[in-house]
């Protein structure tokens, strides 16, 4: 059987047939034997930009097109194609915006020579394209917080987002980089209780605080790192301290808060602390120097970790002692003046100083002006001859402990005059 089908004629003919063409299309791929052959939707390549942008302007929109035909062998036209072939524009001249038709140049790939290809069109031809002014600026980050927090948390305010980088530049046509208001990264979230950290991408908002979409600018960066606070809360009690003195003891006092509390937030870190303390210490109260209605106002000063959210930046102390206590004024003329400066003289020239005593009326009325000193301490005073104004401590010499009966007030002051010994 195998005999008979080398003998066969038919198979001859066929592979006579197969022969003959695969010998023509070597032949006619090899011995200069053309065909044309269309080049469609070649990009037009604009040498010279750079000299346009220095100029403050840019090619506008996306590159035009062209098409050409050329007549080649199959083996340089199988070469040709649109990537390979190039349009070239040169636009280094142009010095204006404005819409303009010029000549194209063709650029044939660097292994095929012009003497291989004949144009049989689109060797010469225009193209139209616009130049518009070219623009780059920094644009303002700015973020807003669409989520939900957890209880007890507290999202932080717009002015709290921290970006890297902190501005964006864009560049590109005037007039749609000139639409750009600034840059918004939007943050969401639910039940959070943590800061937000991460990269995050932005939207452009025009003037109208709508949102620009598909905006044909370069930007700088695609996305940028942003951190954006959640804050703990607290509700902290506030208080004060009361120090015994002017003969009132803590069991005959009692005073009120214009505000008892207040409310921080803050990292949890700084909360819990806060707490841990159990409230927040607005100052210190002499009773010696306080009148039973006294108001005394005290500022709120926190950490910089906390920040007050109750808006209660001042409390006003206000102070309410016993009906048991009197108080009533001596006339104290026992004044001295001690210590003063090496080869130096002081006398008092205050004669008589009104001094406010303090206490339950038995214990009043056993001091008598001769109980009461008025001493001043020169010690560090101007070492100069002439007079002055100079504080003065007043001294009880009573029965009865500072919370029993005392001198009310410490700033009692005397007139000096000081000379050379």
């Amino acid at each position: 059987m195998g005999k008979k089908i080398l003998d066969s004629k038919a198979l001859y003919v066929v592979l006579s047939i197969l022969i003959a063409i695969t010998m023509w299309y070597y032949v006619t791929s090899m011995d200069g034997n053309q065909r044309s052959n269309p080049i469609n939707n070649i990009p037009i390549t604009f040498v010279g930009e750079e000299q346009l942008v220095s100029r403050g302007l840019m090619i506008a929109g996306d590159p035009p097109t062209a098409s050409i035909t050329v007549k080649a062998t199959p083996t340089v036209l199988a070469q040709l194609t649109n990537d390979s072939v190039e349009l070239v524009v040169d636009v280094s001249s142009i010095d204006k915006a404005s819409e303009y038709t010029l000549a194209y140049t063709v650029k044939l790939p660097s292994n095929i020579s012009a003497s291989q290809v004949q144009f049989v069109r689109g060797e010469t031809g225009n193209v139209t394209f616009t130049v518009a002014e070219y623009r780059q600026r920094e644009i303002e980050l700015r973020g807003k917080f669409v989520g939900t927090t957890a209880e007890g948390y507290l999202a932080g305010d717009q002015e709290d987002f921290v970006f890297t980088p902190s501005k964006i530049t864009i560049s590109g046509q005037a007039e749609l980089v000139n639409q750009v208001s600034y840059a918004e990264v939007v943050v969401d979230g639910d039940n959070l209780s943590e800061t937000v950290r991460g990269s995050f991408p932005y939207q452009f908002i025009g003037a109208s605080g709508d949102v620009i979409a598909n905006l044909d600018v370069t930007r700088s960066v695609e996305t940028v790192q942003t951190t954006f606070p959640i804050l703990a809360t607290a509700e902290v009690p506030l208080e004060v301290k009361l120090v015994e003195g002017g003969g009132v003891s803590l069991d005959q006092v009692k005073y009120t808060m214009s505000a008892d509390t207040i409310t921080v937030a803050g990292s949890k870190t700084a909360v819990d602390a806060l707490l841990t303390e159990g409230s927040i210490e607005l100052g210190t109260i002499d009773l010696g120097t306080v009148h039973d209605g006294d108001e005394i106002h005290f500022d709120i000063a926190l950490t910089d970790e906390l920040s007050n959210i109750s808006g209660i930046n001042q409390v006003t102390v206000t102070i309410d002692l016993d009906d048991s206590l009197k108080s009533k004024t001596i006339e104290v003329t026992n004044i001295n003046c001690i210590s003063p400066p090496s080869g130096w003289a002081a006398k008092a020239l205050t004669q008589m100083l009104e001094v406010e005593v303090r206490g339950s009326q038995e214990l009043l009325d056993a001091v008598t002006p001769d109980k009461v000193r008025v001493v001043a301490d020169l010690k560090d005073i101007n070492q100069a001859a002439g007079q002055y104004t100079v504080t003065a401590n007043v001294y009880l010499d009573s029965v009865g402990t500072r919370d029993q009966i005392d001198v009310v007030g410490s700033d009692y002051k005397i007139v000096v005059s000081l000379y050379r010994a």
